[in-house]
């Protein structure tokens, strides 16, 4: 009996055995499915997902030891980081996916990462090294068995010849010879590379004056990127199009051209895939967060009690008032204490008045350092740590101007002093400024930002931008501030046209807690706050939503709510705003402008030291020649010894401030174009500014391309007068 149970053990074992092996065949494939995947949603721009795929199959390959499955993920990182601008984390990946591809035997791959390093290094300027890659897989695929592989090399070292020496014959040789090896090859049956090659053939054919063989192959890498949803290629085929129309003297085709690629532009990046891609790249860098959650607990209970001590100080407040009332009451009949009163109370209203002028100074112009300073840094190449922190920085930075911003607007409500400037502005890029200045919060969230921008509104309008970007930070502030996990879609459309103005609608919708219809009216009274019960959304200060409102009411617009408790929550409002004809000025245009300024010199004369270091290296990015003085007096002795062509002055400045050294300059003669630059009111500078022949003004903190306008605008028209 014994020996009948054993064997009937040992069948049960190999049965298992047997099933378990299956088991791990089927998990190993689809494990390369799924690597498989991500290189498709690479070649579609989606790389946030690929990226997830690829972290999913590391941590599988590297349990199992599948070295040829751990080459595949790793190159599909190393190409994703390439292309959203992380070189360390790219060149990392792609010799760790060329290595492993070695160790497996996978000679073919092995020249496809070769080739892929090669790009890389040429990107990075490094021509020589690039081209040794280039060569070396073109090589080593020649003398293997695997041919199909040294198409992306073949391609690679086309460019090469095409873009730097310029040798379209022999460039299109190996654009043709990769060409050949694609249309029986399955590796890149669906792939970009062979809409790539069309199109790179197109282009040399064009260069060598082939009319036939540039439209053929031009038509066919159209077709191609469309089957397969290739934007990229597509983007690129449009532009150069609409360049070589534009150069061939037809504008109109150009023109056309022009707007398929700006059509095909805006479809590529979209907020989701950057969104995903960088909140995957932080959670790679980012392991413990136990600590950030105790400061933040701790800090939570830190504005608790000081909530609950401002409801004591509410209601000492609300019994003295009621105190003070009981006094006027008594002294009502004294006409001349009544005076006396309405005299001081006068002299505490311009007192109140010079201090909100002062403290909008005193606190703006340190931020106008701290978010300068750090947006500067974020263009350097910083690790990612130290960007974690910059752009911590940047958001405290624009989160403290916000909140600053709104305490000054409603004095100025309070005072019945608020007034509308009329600027031109670019709503698109207003908002995606804004979406970028909370991406801090966005991310630490874990909240995705979608952007429904109706392209039919015009792209510059006049209205106060100031105000409507206040109103659109407070709006999304107060989304991410109750959304956690969840979805925040800004939406603006098109209402209505007329000749000279148009009507706009703006909502921003988010699937956080909700409000509920008992409170939705009391969410825009002033210091009200709403609270999350999970308790994972932060403290504001109950401004936000009462100066939407005030806000919007002196815009001559109102703000509607569509809410229920756990079911989200939509604010909206619709603006009339002006046209306008003024051109579009990009990254190409500022460039052009501040060209202009490349051979003039601007004085910046500013007492503070920090503000002199930013505004000058703001001005060194775009190489225009900056001398610094820190006070009135030294600029005008610099004056007297040397020319300038514009002259940058703050406002606030002991001994002589902006205004007075300003005079002093115009009694000499000089009219050396003035700009002020100050952190006070818009109001006050207007005032103050007229009559002592300035000739215009920038606000700190400032966008960079308004201030490389005005300066040149300033510069320009005082070269035209001469």
């Amino acid at each position: 009996m014994s020996c009948k149970y054993l064997f009937y053990a040992f069948i049960l074992n190999v049965h298992f055995f047997t099933v378990a092996q299956e088991t791990d065949t089927v998990i190993e494939d689809s494990m390369y499915t799924e690597v498989e995947r991500a290189y498709g949603l690479f070649d579609q721009f989606d790389y946030g997902e690929a990226i997830k795929i690829s972290d999913k199959v590391i941590d599988y390959a590297t349990k199992t030891n599948n070295n040829h499955l751990k080459a595949k993920a790793y190159n599909v990182l190393g190409n994703t980081y390439y292309n959203t601008g992380n070189d360390s984390l790219c060149f990392d990946y792609l010799f760790k996916s060329r290595d492993y591809f070695l160790k497996s035997k996978d000679i073919g791959n092995a020249i496809k990462v070769t080739s892929d390093i090669g790009v890389t290094y040429r990107e990075f300027d490094s021509i020589a090294t690039s081209n040794v890659y280039f060569k070396e897989a073109i090589e080593l695929g020649r003398s293997s068995q695997n041919k199909d592989e040294i198409i992306y090399p073949l391609y690679n070292y086309g460019r090469y010849l095409y873009a730097y020496e310029q040798d379209y014959t022999n460039a299109l040789i190996y654009f043709q010879e990769a060409y050949e090896l694609s249309q029986s090859s399955s590796l890149v049956k669906g792939r970009s590379i062979v809409g790539y090659l069309y199109m790179k053939m197109s282009d040399c054919y064009y260069e060598l004056g082939d009319e036939t063989n540039y439209k053929y192959y031009y038509d066919q890498s159209i077709a191609y990127a469309q089957e397969y949803s290739f934007y990229g290629i597509l983007a690129t085929l449009y532009r150069s199009k609409s360049e070589r129309y534009y150069a061939d003297n037809k504008p109109e085709e150009a023109f056309l051209a022009l707007r398929e690629y700006t059509q095909v532009a805006d479809t590529i990046y979209t907020f989701r895939e950057l969104e995903i891609a960088k909140e995957v790249e932080a959670n790679i860098r980012i392991k413990d967060t136990k600590e950030k959650l105790i400061q933040a607990t701790v800090e939570k209970e830190k504005q608790a009690i000081a909530y609950r001590k401002s409801q004591v100080s509410n209601v000492i407040f609300i019994m003295l008032s009621i105190v003070l009332l009981l006094g006027v009451y008594a002294i009502f009949k004294k006409n001349k204490q009544l005076k006396i009163a309405k005299e001081k109370a006068e002299a505490l209203s311009n007192v109140k008045s010079k201090f909100y002028s002062e403290i909008s100074h005193e606190l703006r112009t340190p931020l106008y350092a701290v978010i300068e300073l750090s947006r500067l840094l974020l263009k350097e190449n910083v690790n990612s740590s130290h960007k974690e922190y910059l752009e911590s920085l940047n958001f405290s930075g624009n989160h403290l101007l916000s909140l600053i911003n709104n305490v000054l607007q409603l004095n100025k409500v309070e005072s019945g002093k608020m007034t509308l400037e009329f600027l031109e502005f670019r709503p698109k890029i207003l908002i995606l400024n804004i979406v970028e200045s909370l991406e801090y919060a966005i991310r630490h969230s874990n909240n995705r930002v979608q952007l429904a921008y109706d392209v039919n509104i015009p792209e510059v309008l006049v209205g106060d931008s100031l105000k409507l970007s206040q109103v659109l930070i407070n709006l999304i502030s107060n989304a991410i501030k109750f959304t956690n996990d969840g979805m925040i879609r800004i939406t603006t459309k098109l209402l209505d046209e007329q000749e000279d103005e148009v009507t706009v609608y703006f909502a921003v919708k988010d699937n956080g807690i909700g409000i509920s219809k008992e409170n939705q009216t009391k969410i825009f009274e002033e210091f009200y706050q709403e609270h999350d019960p999970s308790e994972k959304s932060f403290k504001g200060s109950g401004l936000g939503l009462s100066i939407v409102k005030m806000t919007l009411d002196a815009m001559g617009s109102s703000i509607d709510i569509e809410s229920a408790k756990g079911e989200g929550a939509t604010f909206s409002f619709v603006l009339k705003l002006s046209t306008s004809n003024k051109p579009i000025i990009n990254e190409e245009d500022l460039i052009d402008l501040s060209q202009d300024l490349r051979h003039k010199k601007i004085l910046v004369v500013d007492d503070n030291k920090i503000n002199l270091l930013v505004t000058k290296k703001i001005l060194d990015q775009y190489y225009i020649q900056a001398e610094v003085v820190d006070s009135g007096s030294k600029a005008i002795a610099r004056l007297k010894e040397t020319r300038f062509d514009c002259i940058l002055m703050d406002i606030h400045m002991p001994e002589l401030d902006g205004y007075e050294t300003t005079e002093k300059i115009r009694e000499r003669g000089d009219q050396t174009p003035i700009i002020a630059l100050t952190a006070t009111s818009t109001e006050e500078v207007e005032r103050k500014i007229s009559g002592r022949q300035m000739n215009g003004y920038i606000l700190k903190p400032f966008i960079t391309a308004d201030f490389i306008q005005k300066i040149h605008d300033a510069v320009m028209q005082k070269q035209e007068e001469f």
